[in-house]
């Protein structure tokens, strides 16, 4: 216990003093605003019975090959996504990291591997966030007539059956009239548009010497984030990871390290730094 108030507080410390300062936020990060990972297959099987007696895993569904093969199933999984994020919103952290940036810092970027869209529906400034994988938030073609995606908030967007986990009513694209899909990088999914602005955003904001990076909620399983960070901290930027699996800096190695979950920590972090 007192070596985990020692590293808050020079976790605080960091933050006191840091100028440029990136957050690099996954899967974690939603979990305590009820937001599922669907990393556990038998957890994944928990809340979609249907999908378990097809032997359908996340992987099979957030797919291309699902949008054209089992499209009533690949859309029901996404309109549930939508709204279980809809039925949640985004918890205390997400409020901090908002008030650090307007209030605290020179000059801060989110970079997150979530497509639940919480960071700019919490108030995060639109050209500080690369949502790296997409949003659920927005939509594309799935025939990909052009690179055009589009917002989309509209909750419920489809009908769709619990029992059966399908939908009906698709959305469609405004151009060709085609099904649309979500505008999210999925897996095997070379026909994601991508999203230039955002990305154009962070190529600018990595121009110059970062700070501190904050790793919040990596799973391991994708480690996009990780690797940033590693990156960033062969260029001198000190690290803090937040993640109540001490496994999970592995990757990062940081000598920062909170195990606590995202939402308690940045609590914790708000109150000893400022």
């Amino acid at each position: 216990m007192e070596k985990h108030k020692e590293i808050l507080k020079q976790c605080a410390q960091l933050l006191a003093n840091s100028q440029r300062v990136l957050f690099l936020t996954s899967a974690g990060m939603s979990a305590d605003s009820n937001i599922p990972t669907f990393r556990d297959k038998d957890g994944y099987w928990r809340n979609f019975p249907p999908f378990k007696e097809k032997n359908l895993e996340a992987q099979d569904l957030a797919s291309p090959w699902a949008f054209r093969n089992v499209l009533p199933h690949a859309w029901a999984f996404y309109e549930w996504r939508r709204r279980n994020a809809d039925e949640n919103e985004p918890h205390e952290g997400y409020r901090i990291i908002n008030r650090w940036m307007e209030e605290h810092f020179n000059e801060a970027f989110i970079h997150t591997t979530n497509t639940d869209g919480y960071h700019l529906l919490s108030g995060s400034p639109i050209d500080r966030v690369m949502e790296v994988h997409g949003s659920m938030w927005r939509l594309q073609c799935l025939e990909v007539c052009s690179h055009n995606f589009w917002d989309e908030l509209a909750v419920p967007l489809c009908e769709m059956s619990h029992e059966t986990m399908k939908a009906w009513g698709y959305p469609k694209c405004p151009h060709c009239h085609a099904i649309a899909r979500p505008h999210i990088l999925m897996f095997g999914d070379g026909e994601y548009v991508g999203h230039p602005e955002q990305e154009r955003n962070f190529q600018r904001f990595l121009q110059e010497p970062i700070d501190l990076a904050i790793l919040v909620g990596s799973s391991g399983a994708v480690p996009t984030n990780d690797y940033i960070a590693v990156h960033l901290q062969s260029q001198g930027t000190k690290v803090i990871n937040i993640n109540p699996d001490p496994s999970t800096n592995s990757i990062a190695g940081t000598e920062y390290f909170l195990p606590m979950t995202s939402e308690a920590a940045f609590i914790a972090l708000n109150q000893a730094a400022f």
